[in-house]
């Protein structure tokens, strides 16, 4: 059941999914006006294969989604654009058509409320990292943001890839918002927790009011008539008709592939990829039932993770100048030892053999 979110003077949803897809970077890609061959490269540096680039459902780690945008930013961006600041303009041009069905369910709800309840019901089309908790008093709405899996990894890394994810989702729900009601209402407050990236915000209609930096939480701040204002097009029928072909959709990306595909598309998902145990976890299924239905399809985990590695090995060897050590803790091995000599019988060489063959990064 889903929760009222007028009901209590605090509520929370998530627009986290627990399996991300390369679709958002796609999109990016796609605002920086990249074409097809220099998406494909962004990917290829960001460990995926080059074929992702024409499938938008391809499962991607966040380590890997923020991996491919600091990559298409030092591409594209101009000297010093901070990954925030960056976030910041593109999802300026991100609208709720881009959220298809969702959208449309979202559009033709009877409040702000109901809308979004049926965002945080359907995360698997929103593809959001992040639970946002609000808070109702007699003056305002407050929409914290939080992210739902903390990233892995420390130091400024990981504060960068932070606040892009909460900074990213937090754009979001406010763009949502102000598309279902045509922006009549308006937020008044909004902390983001980095610099100022020197944007001029005024410029931007979805955020006429102060913006705070170095902020302690990411938070946008409405005037409490908010969640019971009605957006533009709302009407029972409509409504009834797009949630349920998007309660359907939803379901029906968890289910659309069978075991082996799903299990290498996730092993490809990951850098270092996931041991036999996590996979399981991961399909919430136990380790040996995922042994017994791969043999059934024909395959094991050892076998996907082999296609994984390999092809992973020859895109960073052919397509960068990374070290074979570096390769080698990319791919999740021990030592650069390991690696070689698992390359060696897969190829019959050597990794540095097998790169000086095809004449690149001598």
């Amino acid at each position: 059941m889903r929760q009222e979110l007028l009901s209590n003077s605090e509520s929370s949803g998530t627009l986290a999914t627990r399996i991300r897809t390369v679709a958002g970077v796609l999109g990016q890609c796609e605002l920086f006006g990249l074409n097809i061959y220099q998406t494909r490269n962004v990917l290829q540096l960001a460990g995926l294969p080059s074929r992702a680039a024409e499938d938008p459902d391809f499962p991607i780690s966040i380590e890997t989604e923020v991996s491919a945008l600091s990559i298409l930013l030092q591409q594209t961006s101009t000297e010093g654009q901070s990954l925030s600041g960056a976030t910041i303009e593109m999802f300026s041009a991100v609208g709720i058509n881009y959220y298809g069905i969702l959208g449309l369910a979202m559009q033709h709800a009877s409040s702000v409320s109901r809308a979004l309840e049926v965002l945080f019901a359907y995360p698997q089309l929103c593809w959001g990292h992040c639970r946002i908790l609000m808070t109702r008093d007699d003056a305002s709405v407050r929409m914290r943001v939080t992210l739902d899996v903390p990233v892995s990894g420390e130091g400024t890394d990981a504060e960068t890839q932070e606040a892009y994810l909460v900074t990213r989702d937090l754009m979001a729900v406010n763009h949502l918002i102000g598309d279902v009601i045509e922006n009549m209402i308006a937020p008044t407050a909004v902390s983001l927790p980095f610099p100022d990236p020197g944007i001029s915000f005024h410029t931007y209609h979805w955020l006429p009011c102060p913006v705070s930096f170095d902020a302690d939480v990411a938070e946008i701040v409405f005037p409490s008539a908010i969640l019971d204002a009605v957006p533009v097009f709302a009407g029972d029928l409509a409504f009834r008709r797009y949630d349920k072909i998007a309660q359907a959709f939803a379901a029906l990306l968890d289910d659309e592939e069978d075991l082996a595909t799903r299990s290498q598309r996730l092993i490809w998902a990951y850098s270092p990829p996931p041991d036999r145990d996590r996979l399981a976890g991961m399909l919430n299924i136990s380790t040996r039932t995922l042994s017994r239905q791969l043999k059934e399809c024909g395959t094991s985990y050892n076998k996907l993770l082999r296609q994984v590695q390999l092809e992973r090995a020859m895109k960073y060897l052919n397509d960068t100048g990374m070290s074979v050590a570096k390769i080698s803790d990319h791919l999740g091995y021990s030592e650069p030892g390991a690696f070689t000599r698992a390359f060696q019988r897969w190829v019959g060489a050597s990794p540095l053999a097998w790169r000086n063959s095809q004449g690149k990064h001598r």
